[in-house]
């Protein structure tokens, strides 16, 4: 597990350049703590790498990803939706959770209240939907436009999965949990910004056992929204609690650990806990295998995709190794790969990744810029009058509904 001694690495040249580069504004603020904030680029970063990387393969077997890309399988980004670099869904509703974390905490600190995630994620997972759909008809005027939904890039289809569409249509909006029986792994590949934004509490916190069962508890609610059934949502609690606990300094077998240990307190847990724990056994004994791999699943269902994910976490030698172990199988390749991507750069900092596959990554712009703002929220002067200017600023940045 070599790959973990990247932590502590010093900020890039060029992140430094870009967090203070000529004619930079005062707002949006910058992070004053440069390793947490590697990390946090690291973390959203390498989940849009993973994505983009597993997106060519996504829809092929084994076999077909040896004719096409050759024996050691695909290594560098190939054409997908018409680019080189190009994101999924994945990265898409990754972003859209991070938006929604965001606006459940502008609107906390304005109201004087505690934030409501659940009901921001609804709005969120909504402006999503438009993004799918004929959405480019909302009023660039209007304050529920948020800055994401000014991407234009975002409006695009990349493979939606389907429970999340209906999921979304059925609701219309409404802050309700799926009815479905769905165990889809569209629940836990997005839930990485819960982890992120829980990790500054947590990072302050003597006791951080205490903070654990509400960030399972976010996670596993916001995954609700589109998957009804309980692996499809465990899964997504267990992932935040792992990512948050990674960007604190934890190594991943203790962050492992201590989200079992959550996700052991709730009922039907045990298929959950079975993928992850046939992970674990795997990587220490087996690692860095197709075959090995190929034995967690295919990457379609919640607990499948995170125990494959975790598993090429766990052996990989360093970021490009675990990444590229978990596109190469016939299964959700940028599913795989996404998640694999957020924990090894949660760990490692940006640093870690590639510059080859940051340098034509689709929407990376506004996949720093979100990645920046979960790593400087606490920082925002937003309850006092005095600073009106900010807290418009935000509001506006990230509306609640």
């Amino acid at each position: 597990m070599g790959w973990l001694n990247f932590a502590d690495t010093a900020v890039s040249c060029s992140l430094s350049e870009w967090l203070q580069g000529p004619g930079k504004m005062s707002l949006p603020r910058i992070p004053s703590d440069s390793r947490l904030q590697s990390r946090f680029l690291g973390c959203l970063l390498g989940g849009a790498v993973g994505d983009a990387l597993g997106a060519p393969v996504e829809f092929m077997d084994l076999d077909e990803i040896v004719r096409t890309h050759g024996e050691t399988g695909i290594r560098d980004y190939a054409p997908a939706y018409g680019k080189l670099g190009a994101i999924t869904d994945d990265t898409q509703m990754t972003l859209f959770t991070a938006e929604a974390m965001l606006s459940a905490h502008v609107a906390a600190a304005l109201q004087s209240q505690e934030p409501d995630f659940f009901r921001a994620a609804v709005a969120s997972y909504a402006r999503w939907l438009m993004t799918q759909e004929n959405s480019r008809l909302l009023s660039a005027g209007s304050a529920k436009a948020s800055w994401l939904l000014q991407q234009k890039k975002l409006f695009s289809r990349r493979a939606p999965g389907t429970t999340c569409l209906s999921a979304l249509h059925s609701s219309r909006g409404k802050a309700t949990r799926a009815t479905n029986d769905s165990k889809g792994c569209g629940g836990v590949m997005r839930m990485a910004p819960v982890g992120m934004y829980f990790a500054h509490a947590l990072g302050r916190e003597r006791h951080p056992d205490r903070l654990l069962p509400n960030i399972f508890a976010t996670g596993n609610d916001l995954a609700a929204i589109t998957h009804g059934h309980p692996s499809g949502s465990l899964s997504a609690g267990s992932f935040a609690v792992m990512v948050s606990l990674l960007l604190v300094g934890s190594s991943l077998s203790d962050a492992i650990h201590a989200a079992k240990g959550e996700l052991g307190k709730h009922p039907s847990h045990k298929e959950t806990l079975a993928a992850i724990e046939k992970a674990e056994s795997l990587a220490k004994s087996r690692p860095r295998e197709r075959n090995a791999l190929r034995e967690l699943g295919k990457g379609f269902v919640a607990e499948e995709a995170l125990a494959m994910g975790l598993y090429c976490a766990l052996s990989a030698r360093d970021f490009e190794d675990g990444v590229i172990l978990a596109v190469n199988h016939g299964g959700d390749s940028d599913s795989t790969g996404s998640i694999a991507g957020n924990l090894l750069g949660a760990a490692a900092g940006i640093e870690a990744i590639p510059e080859r596959w940051l340098a034509c990554l689709e929407l990376r712009s506004a996949i720093e810029g979100i990645a920046a703002d979960l790593a400087a929220f606490p920082e925002w002067r937003l309850r006092s009058q005095d600073d009106a200017e900010e807290r418009a600023f935000y509001a506006s940045r990230y509306p609640m509904s």
